[in-house]
């Protein structure tokens, strides 16, 4: 009976351990007039299209995600809303269904140092910010975000 229980312990704690962890890697830290920048790599997500991706956390409030065909921002104050980085020139005619953010001095920051670490992984099948001007803001939760969903990247 003592064995069993012992078992029944030693089971749960593994299968604790293994479901907790995550296949994120701390790439490079930096400190900036913003804050602190992490860069990570995640590997083997749960997506079907996405097998891994590059995710970078400005001070807790900013999360920039790179994938092989796009990039993405997310703000924690605005967490509503997804931002697409876009190539191109931005219309002149203001159209309702979209709206674009021009990138800030952070986004250049954060982009160019991001280019970089993809060489350094040898990624050539990633997306870079070259030739973009500004982010394609997509709104996400209509409603308000959830109250208990926790604010990670996109």
């Amino acid at each position: 009976m003592k064995n069993a229980k012992i078992k029944v312990l030693l089971f749960s704690i593994i299968t604790l351990i293994l479901s907790c962890s995550t296949n994120k890697g701390l790439i490079k830290r930096d400190k900036s007039d913003y804050g602190t920048v992490k860069y990570y790599v995640q590997t083997d997500l749960n997506d079907v299209n996405y097998k891994k991706r590059i995710v970078i956390k400005v001070a807790d409030s900013v999360f920039y995600s790179l994938y092989s065909d796009g990039i993405n921002k997310r703000t924690k104050k605005d967490k509503n809303s997804v931002y697409r980085l876009f190539y191109g020139e931005i219309p002149n005619e203001k159209d309702a269904q979209i709206a674009y953010q021009k990138l800030s001095e952070l986004d250049s920051l954060i982009l160019s140092k991001s280019d970089k670490i993809l060489d350094s992984l040898k990624w050539n099948d990633f997306k870079r910010w070259n030739g973009a001007k500004a982010f394609e803001i997509e709104v996400v939760y209509y409603h308000g975000f959830p109250k208990n969903e926790k604010f990670e990247p996109y």
